[in-house]
């Protein structure tokens, strides 16, 4: 029971921490679906955090694909 408790705590900041990326990056302009994809589906809490940090200094989406090595598809 703990460890299910605890794979739902860590997929919940998971799903905060990519929201709050696009959250961000909405602010920006409107991001498509492949991006929006692309983030929500990450896995890794310490590269979102990255992401995190590197859309809250981008000036634009693509300067954010590009600081982040995300190509659009």
């Amino acid at each position: 029971f703990e460890r299910l408790l605890n794979k739902e705590k860590a997929e919940g900041k998971l799903e905060d921490r990519a929201e709050a990326v696009i959250e961000l990056l909405e602010d920006l302009g409107e991001l498509s679906d492949s991006l929006k994809t692309c983030i929500l589906e990450q896995n890794d809490l310490e590269l979102l955090r990255k992401w995190l940090k590197v859309a809250a200094r981008a000036e634009s989406i693509e300067e954010f694909e590009r600081t982040v090595g995300l190509v659009q598809v």
